[in-house]
């Protein structure tokens, strides 16, 4: 992928892990959605997705938080490190 070749990339979290394009690409805007699969900080899906190059985040999920704080840091620090 060049850069700023495209406006939009939709993708999947598995390919966060096998395309390095993606990670060298800066974004304009990035949506997770599933953002629920990133609770855990130091799963490789959630340290991949804080090293994306993006100016604005956003999380969607409909799976509520489970009273862990640490799943709450998890997901405030995607948004901003």
């Amino acid at each position: 992928m060049a850069k700023d070749k495209y406006d939009v990339c939709l993708t999947t979290y598995q390919a966060l892990l096998m395309i390095p394009e993606i990670m060298k690409t800066s974004w304009h805007f990035c949506i997770f959605d599933e953002a629920h699969k990133l609770k855990n900080s130091e799963s490789e899906s959630a340290t991949q997705a804080r090293k994306l190059k993006t100016k604005r985040r956003l999380l969607l999920t409909g799976t509520p938080l489970m009273n862990d704080v640490i799943e709450l840091w998890s997901l405030l620090n995607l948004l901003m490190p």
